[in-house]
């Protein structure tokens, strides 16, 4: 057997990033319980100073996700109409003839957004903050028109007011209420539309317009609101 050596134990303290060394009395230790004793201190002090640097945490943000569980009254939305389709600039063609007249179709108007009353939705948490109306198609040869984008529709429940500024522009209290939110842009002209007397072969098209683009606010009446105070 190997006799137990002594060592001189020396306590390691770390202060302000300088490691001094510190004598103490003499002791019956083995070196594996000395690398024990200085790592617990190195970590001790480690975690003292992660919590006096640790920044305070803020209030979290719920995610689109989880604000759905909860209840919400009052919401703020951003709508935008869909754009209008561009009108097309061709002409008619024909074997043998030569200079067809032009025949450049118009583009679809844009998608209009409405709100609707729903019965099945008692809160606001399922309405976006934002929404695109759909676009209308382009113009096509041969006079065909762009098919008009589809209206988007919101689902809000009874008794919503809808606000744009401090100005309410809808009371939506009824079931199948509904509120144009957002109109969608104007389609573009062919050069069909530009013919004339005086111009028999326009090549002038028109781009289509784009929708309207509102901030409205949304506000879910509660009972104090429709019901009556008695004395």
């Amino acid at each position: 057997m190997v006799s137990t050596r002594l060592v001189l134990a020396r306590t390691c303290t770390v202060f302000e990033g300088v490691l001094k060394w510190a004598p103490s009395t003499r002791a019956v230790l083995r070196p594996s319980h000395l690398l024990l004793q200085a790592s617990c201190r190195l970590l001790s002090v480690g975690i003292v100073d992660h919590a006096k640097h640790r920044e305070p945490s803020g209030k979290k943000v719920l995610s689109e996700k989880k604000l759905k569980r909860h209840f919400v009254d009052h919401r703020r939305v951003l709508v935008r109409g869909g754009s209008g389709g561009s009108g097309m600039s061709c002409f008619h063609s024909e074997p043998r003839k030569e200079f067809g007249g032009p025949d450049g179709g118009d583009g679809g108007n844009g998608g209009h957004i409405i709100l609707r009353v729903d019965q099945q939705v008692k809160s606001l948490s399922s309405v976006l903050s934002q929404y695109q109306g759909f676009s209308g198609e382009d113009g096509g040869s041969k006079n065909c028109s762009g098919r008009g984008g589809a209206t988007l529709y919101i689902q809000v429940p009874v008794g919503t007011l809808v606000k744009e500024g401090d100005k309410i522009v809808a009371d939506l209290s009824n079931l199948g209420d509904e509120y144009v939110a957002a109109l969608g842009g104007a389609g573009g002209k062919g050069n069909r539309f530009f013919l004339a007397n005086d111009n028999r072969a326009p090549v002038t098209c028109t781009p289509g317009q784009p929708g309207q683009e509102r901030v409205l606010y949304l506000e879910l009446k509660t009972m104090a609101h429709a019901g009556m105070v008695c004395p």
